[in-house]
């Protein structure tokens, strides 16, 4: 009798290991989709002001100064604009004039139009271990 209470108390265990096990895979599994959605959300939606037309502002390049500063260049209507952000104020230093700058600027900017989702993630894995490796 003593051994059969032996079994059935190891078999209660086991069993609550394993609920527990497929509790948290089914956790796990609802927060790898939620953050899919949301990176999705943030990738598509926001990124052409959800709508179908193109943005007359662009961001082209940013460059973080101090860790709550940077300075951006950005194109407003085919003007290309140096700016200063901080968390208190946007200051525009320049504005960049047609010359030899400007247009490395518009090559740059045609190469790195890829339309494809592996082109974008690809550019933007290299880009990024490209400033892990600089720093």
């Amino acid at each position: 009798m003593n051994e059969l209470t032996e079994t059935s108390q190891w078999l209660t265990q086991s069993d609550l290991w394993l609920a527990g096990l497929k509790t948290l895979a089914m956790l796990f599994i609802v927060l790898g989709c939620l953050v899919l959605v949301l990176y999705l959300m943030k990738r598509y939606f926001y990124q052409n002001n959800g709508s179908g037309r193109e943005s007359l502002i662009k961001v082209l390049s940013s460059h973080h100064v101090t860790p709550k500063g940077r300075v951006a260049l950005i194109d407003v209507a085919g003007e290309k604009l140096l700016l200063g952000i901080t968390p208190e104020k946007i200051t525009c230093l320049g504005k960049i004039e047609p010359s030899k700058a400007l247009a490395k600027l518009d090559e740059a900017e045609q190469k790195s139009t890829g339309n494809g989702i592996f082109e974008r993630l690809l550019s933007g894995s290299l880009s990024r271990n490209l400033k892990a490796n600089k720093s």
